[in-house]
């Protein structure tokens, strides 16, 4: 498939770029007081303090921000302006955007790891291994019980797995076991150890998906081969450290359910699970996106080939997807577009905004709906970052699959994506 090409991108890559971070903490909806650090300049009313207002006159809206502290609601908003050279220059906006407050950030984490696995590979291949590329198939050995073996991937091109069939997967419907098999290939220890030396500090991921028997510490053996043998093998590799969750508030809701299917009638401690603060998925999605326009320390070492890649499986939908090829009646065009496209509302489909393209990564699970995207529409040429995360958990209860995914979370982010969608609209640039 023709990769997409947005008007925007053409220049990143031709020009220094500069950078202007603005970041503002609003008290309160309507953002009484906001100030940008190290600056002694005050704003009555921000942007997003604006869009929320006029949010509100939804009933559903209304009913989610007049009650922080059952949605655990935090929005970064992030306008873009382009000097006459089309330099990018970022202001954000937050409302309620807490670093330190948890919430389960679901699938969201598949894109660092997304990203690590390709800046691995690309290490490899410089440090003696230049027949390994992104494409290059793998299998994965098991030496333990709760190991599995991997040679197969009946809807890769070539039916066997691959890194980039891994990645498409992850960003065109989420899979869990692509995550899997990277968090296989790069090793706990690995992921945590790189991004803190990138400076996501507020990140980090211990498990696997689906693989509750499974001991996190250890990674299967890979091996990556092509029809002239083996390239490169990597043994089992070992986590030894002790990771510890720094973020509070991981005690959620009133009770949940065991694997027994038992009702354990007290809060559920998310303690020992993955973490991925709102403002590090903003830092990281700039990261993929501006990479000239991010500080070299928190990019990603990747070729222009990598971010072309990345952006095209980013931004398609599930219908567009080359391998695999997915049914579209499962897997809808708001699959894993919540902003904007989420509730599948038939006045509000790709179909009626073909301008619109959305770049980003969605996670679901526990009753928290999360994403974090740069929006962008060629024909208007308007274009932002949105992250916003919820919990849907009215009953309070933990592992009952009754959240109110439906019903609050993604009516409420699609509305959060066209109301801030409009507001670019009429914005003077």
């Amino acid at each position: 498939m023709r990769l997409l090409q947005s008007m925007f991108f053409s220049k990143f890559h031709k020009k220094i770029i500069r950078v202007r971070a603005i970041t503002l903490l609003l008290f309160g909806l309507y953002g009484l007081t906001a100030c940008s650090p190290g600056k002694k300049t005050f704003r009555q009313t921000s942007p997003l303090a604006i869009i929320l207002r006029d949010l509100s006159k939804d009933s559903l809206a209304a009913h989610v921000l007049k009650n922080p502290s059952d949605f655990e609601l935090q929005i970064i908003y992030t306008q873009i302006d382009r000097d006459h050279k089309g330099v990018p220059m970022f202001t954000s906006f937050h409302h309620n955007t807490d670093s330190t407050r948890y919430f389960y950030p679901a699938s969201t984490v598949k894109m660092p790891v997304a990203l690590l696995a390709l800046e691995k590979i690309n290490h490899l291949r410089r440090s003696g291994y230049p027949r390994l590329h992104r494409d290059t198939p793998y299998r994965l050995d098991s030496l333990r019980p709760f190991q599995q073996s991997l040679t197969h991937a009946p809807t890769a091109p070539n039916g066997k797995p691959s890194i980039a069939h891994d990645i498409r997967q992850i960003f065109v419907t989420s899979d869990n076991l692509a995550y899997n098999h990277l968090f296989e290939f790069l090793g706990r220890e690995y992921i945590n150890r790189q991004l803190r030396e990138k400076g996501y500090t507020r990140t980090g991921i211990l498990h696997r998906f689906n693989y509750p028997q499974r001991d996190n510490r250890h990674a299967s053996p890979i091996t990556f081969y092509d029809a002239s043998g083996d390239i490169f093998r990597e043994d089992e590799k070992l986590d030894e450290e002790a990771w510890e969750n720094p973020q509070r508030d991981t005690r959620k809701g009133k009770g949940w359910y065991d694997t027994a299917d038992s009702l354990v009638q007290e809060p559920f401690d998310m303690k020992l699970k993955n973490w991925f603060a709102l403002t590090d998925m903003e830092k990281i999605l700039r990261a993929v996106l501006f990479p000239e326009a991010t500080p070299a320390q928190h990019r990603f070492s990747l070729t222009d080939d990598d971010y072309r890649f990345l952006r095209h499986y980013m931004s398609i939908y599930p219908r567009e997807c080359d391998f695999p090829q997915y049914d579209t009646a499962t897997y809808h065009d708001g699959y894993v577009k919540f902003f904007l496209f989420g509730d599948q509302n038939t006045q509000w489909t790709p179909a009626q905004h073909p301008s619109i393209r959305v770049f980003n990564k969605v996670g679901i699970a526990y009753g928290t709906l999360t994403d974090v995207a740069y929006i962008v529409d060629s024909a208007n040429k308007a274009e932002f970052i949105l992250a916003a995360t919820l919990l849907c958990n009215s009953d309070g209860i933990f592992n009952d699959d009754q959240y109110d995914y439906d019903t609050v979370g993604l009516p409420f982010l699609a509305k959060l994506g066209r109301a801030v969608y409009e507001y670019e609209l009429r914005r003077r640039r």
